[in-house]
């Protein structure tokens, strides 16, 4: 049985903004006992919804999930003080 044949709850896209962060901070509460203690059904379906979830919060929130400069390469490669990494052109 696949994770979409499970019942899941509502879709990601059907929650509300508060609903959706609820549902992502109880997913991020919970991961470790799942991929410690469950099963690989368990494990796959939690692994499935916490995607769906995670997909739509970056759709909703492209400015609050945009990676900051310095975890970036190019920002690595300043903060190190090695060159950008582009080649002579």
């Amino acid at each position: 049985m696949s994770p979409r044949s499970t019942k899941l709850g509502l879709p990601a896209r059907q929650l509300n903004d508060t609903d959706l962060k609820r549902e992502l901070r109880y997913m991020w509460h919970t991961r470790e006992s799942v991929v410690s203690q469950g099963s690989q059904q368990a494990i796959a379906t939690h692994t499935y919804r916490m995607i769906e979830l995670e997909l739509e919060f970056i759709y909703r929130f492209p400015k609050e999930t945009a990676a900051a400069p310095g975890r970036t390469r190019r920002g690595s490669r300043a903060r190190s003080g090695q060159s950008s990494g582009k080649r002579p052109g």
